[in-house]
């Protein structure tokens, strides 16, 4: 458990949430930074021995594993316990060179040996059900709601008319580790891109990482910003004019979902989860570069896709629904104990939007981004209701 982890977000948010109606949480995991106070932690070896020892003493019911090596200890203890697993997914192994045939190993053993012997499995996005090969998972999604809603923006937080320059940035762990699937160098070309083209623009990255993993972004004259708070998180992503997601793999993208939420226009390419993200996609590069410039062109136009970002996520991704639909589904009432087990650890596929994504990726290049803009609300506010309801 440990701050700039999403997993870690997500495991957190639900325990308060779920303390909040009545229920104990305890969550047991490797290892924890400390910065997460008020809510019951303890080390525990991601053993099927240690873990129920664990839950016998707190008097635990329900186990729910969120990464691996707690998933695969699970099937040993189901029938003494309900068991699930709480898939955030895992990065296509192809991502990876030092370590692929021990990731591929992983994503079959689960599907084999894990996910059957379980109580049920529950899956963070639509995506991430079809992407870990289990359509039966039980959804639940992230919600957005832990940052603070400081309502949309107006024209006055965008001062582009008088001569600002466009502020683009984006947020990830910028560790070599995660390089390829995060979209480091991808982001690396934008600025780049940018910069060829005349845009009078800032870039900007914050993430988890050292001072040297800053410095190929220093070097290109990105504005570096290294471990965080939470409040300074919060008002950087306020403060961008565009959010950018390079990232190639996301079974949620929490930073995509969170500047969003606090007013911030959010852009990712049409990989993964993010067609269930956000209604602004990108096919390529060049798509990309062609909606920033529109942008720095007609501040209206941002308004107007910010403001749709807005009302997209807030009224979609709320923790209480979260809490709310794993109450249901674990049958918790106040006095249960439920356990949260996991810590970080480390094809794209379309997702379940894809088709129409696609769609309006046509339609942006077809008619220009000024004429998409005036129908893109009504047309993915009909799609995503009809959609979600199967």
């Amino acid at each position: 458990m440990a701050r700039g982890f999403g997993v870690s977000v997500v495991i957190e948010t639900l325990a308060r949430g779920l303390a909040a109606r009545g229920v104990a949480v305890t969550i047991g995991c490797v290892e924890q930074d400390g910065t997460i106070q008020g809510l019951d932690i303890r080390p525990v070896k991601p053993q099927p021995d240690a873990i129920a020892a664990l839950a016998q003493a707190v008097g635990a019911t329900v186990l729910v594993a969120h990464t691996s090596p707690f998933f695969e200890a699970l099937p040993a203890l189901q029938g003494a316990f309900s068991c699930w697993a709480w898939e955030h997914g895992d990065p296509s192994p192809a991502f990876f060179d030092s370590d692929r045939a021990a990731r591929e190993a992983v994503v079959r053993h689960k599907q084999e040996r894990v996910y059957p012997a379980l109580t049920g499995v529950v899956a963070i996005s639509e995506f991430i059900a079809h992407d870990i090969g289990w359509p039966q998972a039980h959804l639940i999604f992230n919600g957005c709601d832990h940052v603070p809603d400081r309502g949309s923006k107006g024209l006055q937080d965008y001062p582009l008319g008088d001569g600002a320059p466009l502020k683009i940035g984006t947020l990830m762990r910028i560790g070599q580790g995660e390089a390829r699937y995060k979209g480091l160098q991808v982001f690396l070309d934008l600025a780049t891109a940018v910069r060829a083209s005349g845009l009078h623009a800032d870039m900007h990255i914050m993430g988890r990482g050292t001072p040297e993993d800053a410095k190929p972004f220093q070097a290109a004259g990105i504005h570096t910003h290294l471990n965080a708070t939470d409040e300074e998180r919060a008002a950087y992503l306020r403060g961008l004019d565009v959010f950018i997601s390079p990232s190639l793999w996301e079974g949620c993208n929490l930073p995509l979902l969170e500047a969003q939420a606090l007013g911030t226009a959010g852009l990712a390419y049409d990989t993964g989860a993010h067609p269930e993200m956000t209604p602004l996609l990108a096919a390529n590069a060049r798509d990309m570069l062609s909606l920033v410039q529109a942008y720095a062109q007609d501040r209206g136009l941002l308004r107007r896709h910010s403001l749709m970002c807005y009302h997209f996520v807030r009224r979609r991704y709320r923790w209480s629904s979260a809490v709310d639909d794993t109450v249901r589904l674990f049958g918790l009432t106040a006095g249960t104990q439920p356990m949260p087990l996991g810590g970080p650890l480390p094809v794209p596929r379309r997702g379940w939007l894809g088709v129409h994504a696609k769609k309006l990726l046509w339609s942006l290049r077809a008619e220009g981004v000024f004429g998409a803009a005036r129908r893109t609300k009504a047309y993915l506010s009909y799609h995503l209701h009809k959609d979600r309801s199967g």
